[in-house]
């Protein structure tokens, strides 16, 4: 099969995944190579089928990004699909999980252009840190934490004022665990649960700090089973990035369909099993 592994011309940070995965495809016999969603030299209809991998800049080009899905898939076949990637843009899935009974991260969502105010917002709910970031965002985009105990009430309000003009906003209660703990990301491939990757918070320009998490608990695989039936998605891969909530039990942080990294360099087993989801998908797509 001829694959892409779909990018985009100008990734924001380097793609861990791109060598392992474009090298694991070659050596199980197919021509794969990266291709960018945003050349618009490319022929999609020369491909057999395009991941959707490191599209990492669609949250500033998100109008280009969707009129890009819908003509591509009219010409090749998308992984995960084209309705998955969709319902995965906007953040506004977290509700939907939520009143499907999925612990998530306390939310408040803004529309674009919505006023609201971040004092009452957080006093109302007694929220004292708080996250403010895009609805739709990849990486740390647009995402910035505050400690209204430090006084930073106001530097919130000017940057949520600033974001709100643009795009649809999120004010999120910054769970204390982050610092301690850290974020889990449960990383699920063709239906296994192949590894796990320790996460420590990151907002504007920061780097990412990931670790190969050595056990994976019961909790954790039943949760992930939990949100992914809750989301009910078609779907190859899938990152379930938890936290534990104040009493230690689990909470989604996000569930990332759509481009996420895998962390292959820390699993590399994990790279043949993508390899042969993708030739079960295409084999019975063409059955």
């Amino acid at each position: 099969m001829k694959i892409a592994y779909v990018s985009c011309k100008n990734l924001p940070e380097p793609d861990i995944d791109e060598q392992p995965l474009v090298q694991g495809l070659i050596e199980a016999g197919h021509d794969a190579s990266v291709a960018a969603w945003d050349d618009d030299s490319v022929d999609w209809a020369s491909f057999d089928a395009a991941l959707i991998r490191a599209t990492w800049n669609y949250a500033q080009h998100l109008d280009a990004f969707g009129d890009w899905l819908s003509c591509v898939d009219r010409q090749t076949t998308l992984i995960n699909p084209r309705s998955t990637l969709e319902w995965n843009l906007h953040k506004g899935y977290l509700r939907e999980l939520e009143g499907a009974g999925v612990p998530i991260t306390p939310t408040a969502f803004f529309d674009r252009g919505q006023s609201g105010s971040v004092l009452s917002v957080c006093e109302q709910r007694g929220w004292p840190r708080i996250v403010i970031k895009p609805t739709v965002s990849a990486g740390s985009f647009g995402t910035r934490s505050f400690d209204l105990c430090k006084g930073e009430a106001g530097a919130a309000q000017s940057f949520f004022d600033e974001m709100i003009a643009q795009r649809d906003m999120m004010i999120q209660r910054y769970i204390p665990s982050v610092d301690t703990v850290g974020e889990t990301a449960l990383v699920v491939i063709d239906g296994t649960l192949t590894h796990a990757i320790e996460k420590r918070p990151r907002f504007d320009d920061q780097d990412e700090e990931v670790y190969l998490r050595e056990s994976i608990s019961d909790e954790m695989r039943a949760f992930a089973q939990q949100v992914l039936a809750a989301a009910n998605q078609d779907h190859l891969y899938a990152r379930v990035d938890v936290f534990p909530a104040d009493d230690g039990s689990l909470m989604l942080s996000e569930l990332e369909l759509l481009e996420p990294s895998l962390f292959f360099p820390h699993s590399p087993e994990a790279v043949g099993v993508f390899v042969r989801g993708v030739e079960k998908r295409m084999a019975a797509a063409q059955s």
